[in-house]
């Protein structure tokens, strides 16, 4: 269960911190290629993760090797780290998608008023647009958390080893309970894998109302 905290907060914190500037300046700011990159987020939303998981597999197992023929040793494999990098790539484009949604449905005024204030671009965005966009971002918060925290194929595929996540753990609980049939221990780790999502969700639900009602455009 530690190790599926360590991931999901992970990929969480770097979700954000990539998601949240990204999303902000192209719903914003109109420059060269901006269009072409909210283009590409679009896209995006329309890749399956389960078909690119060999391939990610194949490019971390080709680093691993490179860096054990140079270096004597890799890290790319059996990873939490990598781990919960590829998980906050692989749910870039929907958070981005959302939160500039949101972004543009705040009135400019905000933005003038501080920059007449002398608050320069970054200083706007961190203490004034992003506390506004609080709703949405506890949105993808719960949303990319559900994912994280239950997520299968990729933990199964990228993590060989004994660092196991909650759901690979409960999967090889249950196929090693079929012939013993003690459903004690798998029902306990069934839960294990729910309480944490219906508390987050009993905490975040008016918030996470508001963060899909406010989500639209507004004409």
């Amino acid at each position: 269960m530690l190790n599926s905290m360590m991931v999901t907060a992970l990929a969480l914190l770097i979700l954000l911190v990539v998601a949240l500037p990204a999303a902000y300046v192209l719903a914003r700011y109109t420059f060269r290629g901006s269009k072409l990159m909210n283009s590409l987020f679009k896209a995006g939303l329309f890749i399956n993760v389960n078909y690119i998981v060999v391939p990610i597999f194949l490019m971390l197992l080709g680093g691993d090797t490179f860096l054990q023929d140079q270096f004597g040793g890799g890290f790319l494999l059996d990873n939490l780290f990598v781990l919960a990098v590829v998980y906050a790539a692989t749910a870039l484009p929907f958070t981005v998608y959302l939160l500039s949604s949101y972004f543009q449905t705040l009135p400019s005024t905000y933005e003038e008023a501080a920059l007449v204030d002398g608050a320069g671009y970054f200083k706007t965005m961190i203490r004034i647009m992003i506390p506004m966009a609080r709703p949405s971002i506890v949105a993808v918060i719960l949303f990319n958390f559900l994912a994280f925290w239950n997520e299968y194929i990729i933990a199964l595929t990228l993590i060989p080893g004994p660092n196991k996540t909650l759901p690979v753990g409960l999967m090889n609980l249950m196929a090693a309970q079929k012939s013993a049939a003690n459903y004690g221990q798998m029902y306990a780790g069934m839960v294990l894998v729910m309480l944490p999502t219906l508390i987050l969700y009993i905490i975040v639900q008016k918030k996470l109302t508001q963060g899909m009602t406010l989500g639209g455009l507004k004409d």
